[in-house]
């Protein structure tokens, strides 16, 4: 059986996965955008803004209005609600397409040395852009989230082989790591159950802009991810670059709960 197939199907068959609702009413939730978000007077672009929320900046939930669709909004590619919050002292509205509980992660920029780079050291680099997204991650899930069980690992092939390894870890939150690795390729997927997709573009931009990838490659990257359709529910790649591939996985769940993942695969420097 392959590999990715057994991860597949103890993703599927876990019992143990949060049933909660995404957030309700009472929840602190936390400004998940680069830009910051506006706190209104009332619902939709054309109200009065009564205050600025930065990144990182923390709301408590009103009232969410059951998600009404009337409250319903698409802003720059995020989709979401627009719901009571109350932000320090001021209460007004705010789109959750930029809120989440999500632990945020480190946002400034990996430098890289200034030095000049032979011809050679450059067309290595432009065959592994977007590598420092996965490191990202990795570093993400290893800083923010704690591990609640002991992994599962498999591995197939002898030495001088070809060979495969998965590592599979539950960690905090209900959420799954996944590590691929093989003569020929790598992979890191983090499963997260109950976040909303707006969420997860949202979470990729940031951890684009924490890594060491370059100012063109991140604009390039926030511009496909606020493109990435949020009505499919099924596996879209939102990023490809000569041996690095980002895709967005949508897991079916007998309890018709949200279950997106986000899946890297490269090759190996």
């Amino acid at each position: 059986m392959q590999l990715k197939t057994i991860a597949l199907l103890l993703l599927l068959s876990n019992t143990c996965l949060a049933q909660r609702p995404n957030y309700q009413v009472g929840d602190t939730l936390k400004v998940f955008t680069l830009g910051g978000l506006k706190l209104r007077e009332g619902i939709g672009l054309s109200s009065k803004v009564i205050g600025s929320m930065k990144l990182g900046s923390k709301v408590v939930v009103l009232d969410h209005f059951d998600a009404a669709q009337k409250y319903f909004q698409t802003i720059e590619g995020f989709s979401g609600h627009w719901i009571q919050v109350q932000y320090d002292t001021l209460i007004g509205y705010a789109f959750d397409g930029f809120l989440s509980a999500l632990p945020i992660p480190n946002t400034t920029p990996i430098k890289r040395a200034v030095r000049k780079r032979t011809p050679e050291e450059l067309e290595i680099e432009e065959s592994h852009r977007g590598h420092g997204i996965e490191t990202a991650l990795i570093k993400y899930i290893e800083s923010k989230f704690q591990k609640v069980c002991d992994p599962v690992e498999y591995y197939n092939g002898e030495d001088g082989e070809s060979y495969e390894m998965l590592y599979i870890q539950k960690i905090s939150r209900g959420f799954t790591k996944i590590g691929r690795g093989g003569w020929e390729d790598s992979g890191t997927e983090l499963v997260m159950p109950n976040v909303r997709l707006s969420e997860i573009k949202n979470l990729i931009i940031l951890l684009a802009k924490g890594s060491d990838i370059d100012d063109a490659t991140f604009e390039e990257v926030k511009g496909i991810v606020k493109n990435v359709s949020e009505e499919k529910k099924e596996k879209q790649v939102v990023l490809r670059f000569n041996l690095f591939v980002l895709l967005l996985k949508f897991y079916p769940s007998e309890h018709n709960e949200l279950k997106w993942a986000i899946d890297i695969e490269s090759a190996p420097y």
